[in-house]
């Protein structure tokens, strides 16, 4: 299995971390970000910009949360 290397800032490694709990891993948290990335892009509109498609799927989850 390839294993990549990428540099993270030090204020995105502690978001993670602060969402990890004891005994999670941060490779298969990152994993999980890409497969859900990855499954979302699936499904949005290629045109968006990274941006636009950002806050189009924090609205929408705001809008499923209040229903």
């Amino acid at each position: 299995m390839p294993q990549p290397s990428f540099h993270m800032s030090e204020d995105l490694i502690e978001k993670m971390d602060s969402r990890l709990q004891y005994g999670d891993s941060r490779s298969e948290f990152v994993r999980d970000a890409i497969e859900l990335h990855l499954a979302v892009l699936d499904e949005i509109d290629d045109d968006l910009t990274a941006e636009e498609q950002r806050e189009f799927v924090v609205e929408a989850i705001r809008q499923a949360d209040s229903a």
